[in-house]
């Protein structure tokens, strides 16, 4: 498998995109429809699920598909009402979780941070009485991320904490690093970022793909630089250029040799540091990846070489 350059997809939108899990067959009109959401096209989802509830205004599905089209057109009102009736129509306990987690997201989307927090809860709540345990860790880190957005960092490493806590798998363990890390650096705690960093890389490395493993070593490495430790900073980017360049990845190779540039400008070799520039701006440039090229030619400018 080579590596790619591709969009990192969240939490949330790995769970929108699949939220219909609990259905053995999800019928073509609701995949249109959450297919029209996925894509930002609230008009031809509303339309969508227009259709399914005329058929039957109680549909689950059609309720959910309806209030998050609503919710991309900014009717937070009208998305929160669809939503709560969605939670009305059914009993499943799976369904529940996945609406209360939808309620959330679209109070989190509105900055309402005490109402997603309390949706999210809802969703554990459900998850405790099904040892629903990937969506235990979904909720925590979704919690951690609302605690984020208000930047209350240490109320959402807790909330962290607790997803690593329910993590049932190195995949999910990474997830939990990676956010334990971002906290720790939000709050100005360089080595325990590094540390939880560098556990994401570990966890990557051992579950992850190649390009989850690529974008965790480029933020160990900034992490290293941001703490002014140059030389483990180039270690680290010298040790994903090769592996970049070993299994097929050259834009990752070309951005790993721009971040060794900048570290090893800020060591004091400007002439090597000229070389790694222009060796990263080939590459990109080969390789038609025209923002990491205005990247380069921005760090170039900025520090005069």
């Amino acid at each position: 498998m080579n590596l790619q350059r591709t969009l990192t997809i969240s939490i949330i939108t790995l769970f929108l995109i699949s939220f219909n899990a609990f259905s053995k067959e999800v019928p073509v009109e609701i995949k249109a429809c959450n297919d029209a959401v996925n894509k930002g096209d609230a008009s031809t989802a509303l339309s969508l699920a227009e259709a399914i509830l005329t058929k039957n205004s109680t549909n689950h599905e059609g309720l959910l598909c309806k209030g998050r089209a609503q919710g991309l057109n900014g009717k937070y009102e009208d998305a929160l009402a669809t939503l709560n009736t969605a939670v009305k129509s059914t009993e499943n306990s799976f369904a529940l979780t996945v609406s209360y987690i939808l309620i959330g997201n679209l109070h989190k989307k509105f900055h309402q941070p005490e109402a997603a927090v309390a949706s999210y809860k809802d969703s554990l709540g459900m998850c405790a009485k099904t040892g629903n345990h990937a969506y235990t860790h979904i909720n925590y880190n979704l919690i951690g991320g609302v605690y984020t957005q208000a930047k209350d960092f240490n109320a959402a490493l807790d909330s962290y904490k607790s997803s690593l806590s329910s993590a049932g798998n190195d995949n999910e363990r990474a997830i939990s690093f990676e956010q334990l890390a971002t906290t720790y650096s939000a709050l100005g705690n360089a080595d325990k970022a590094i540390e939880y960093q560098v556990k994401t890389v570990v966890m990557q490395k051992q579950a992850g793909s190649l390009t989850a493993y690529a974008d965790a070593s480029l933020m160990l490495g900034k992490y290293f630089f941001e703490a002014g430790n140059y030389s483990y900073a180039e270690r680290t980017y010298k040790k994903l250029a090769q592996f970049a360049k070993d299994n097929g990845g050259a834009y990752y190779e070309a951005k790993a040799n721009f971040y060794l540039a900048e570290t090893v400008f800020a060591n004091g070799d400007e002439e090597e540091a000229k070389t790694l520039f222009s060796d990263a701006n080939k590459l990109a440039k080969k390789i038609g990846a025209k923002g990491l090229v205005s990247e380069i030619d921005a760090a170039q400018k900025k520090l005069n070489i």
